[in-house]
């Protein structure tokens, strides 16, 4: 991905997208994973709720996880992700749940549940797999415990806190236009942008529509991605334009979104829902 850093030692590199959210994962039953997230103002939106950045990267964290166990001895890539969340729901954490309802020769589905620490319900979530042969640079499952609760990769003891939205380095370039630079911190094991830190780049594009057509307070609260091909050579950006114009209310727009790579090559698409709460 990067032009100019070589590839890390170890992935994740220090202070990468995957380790900025403070989440824990623990296996369940078979390939069943739950997640937990501390919402911090970094992960949310104008209302206090847990924005659909950081839920998009939860998901790829949990689902990922609970993926490439599923697969084996195949590997997966993410072909889809959609997230629906209720707007302004205010909680301390989330608890993510997955459960794999379809693997298949050459895909696999799951379905996500999102909830507040208490049981407050926070969204719903679903993802599709490719299935494929393990190759040699594939990620190495078998190596980690998930049994119990524990951290998902994380930051270092004497490292400073994560600060989630600043630290992926996303330009805002303009209303409904974001940008940023390739490099391992926001990169997945082969190299390309990470499908979690894409699911950032759709929410602030659509969600910059938003502040612009709706109000300051606008939030995405529902996105469903497709992701083409990989985003190998950046700058990235995605851009966002809206789909028949705001409601007469004012009160809510839908967005499609592209994801270009640096030769304009579409990498990713998206459409979005955003509302003012």
């Amino acid at each position: 991905m990067p032009d100019t850093d070589a590839a890390p030692p170890t992935f994740p590199p220090p202070r990468h997208a995957i380790t900025l959210l403070g989440a824990d994962v623990e296996l369940r039953t078979g390939t069943d994973l739950r997640g937990w997230m501390p919402v911090v103002p970094h992960v949310a939106t104008a209302s206090g709720a847990p924005s659909l950045a950081a839920m998009g990267m939860l998901l790829d964290i949990v689902g990922g996880t609970s993926a490439a166990l599923a697969a084996r001895p195949d590997q997966v890539f993410t072909a889809d992700m959609s997230v629906h969340l209720l707007p302004s729901v205010v909680v301390d954490e989330v608890v993510c749940d997955v459960h794999v309802r379809r693997r298949g020769r050459r895909t696999l589905v799951q379905e996500f549940s999102l909830e507040g620490g208490r049981g407050e319900p926070v969204g719903r979530g679903t993802t599709t797999f490719v299935v494929t042969r393990r190759s040699d640079d594939g990620p190495d499952v078998e190596s980690h415990d998930f049994h119990g609760r524990q951290p998902f990769w994380p930051l270092g003891p004497d490292e400073e806190p994560a600060r989630y939205r600043e630290e992926l380095g996303l330009r805002i370039d303009g209303p409904g236009e974001v940008s940023i630079d390739a490099r391992w911190q926001v990169a997945n094991n082969v190299g390309a942008l990470n499908g979690g830190v894409q699911a950032a780049m759709i929410d602030e594009s659509a969600t910059s529509l938003g502040r612009v057509h709706l109000a300051p307070t606008a939030e995405a609260t529902d996105a469903h991605i497709a992701f083409l091909r990989p985003g190998l050579k950046g700058p990235l950006r995605a851009v966002a334009t809206l789909v028949g114009g705001p409601a007469p209310e004012g009160d809510r727009l839908t967005a499609e979104v592209r994801l270009l790579d640096a030769e304009g090559t579409l990498c990713t698409f998206a459409t979005t829902e955003v509302v003012v709460p």
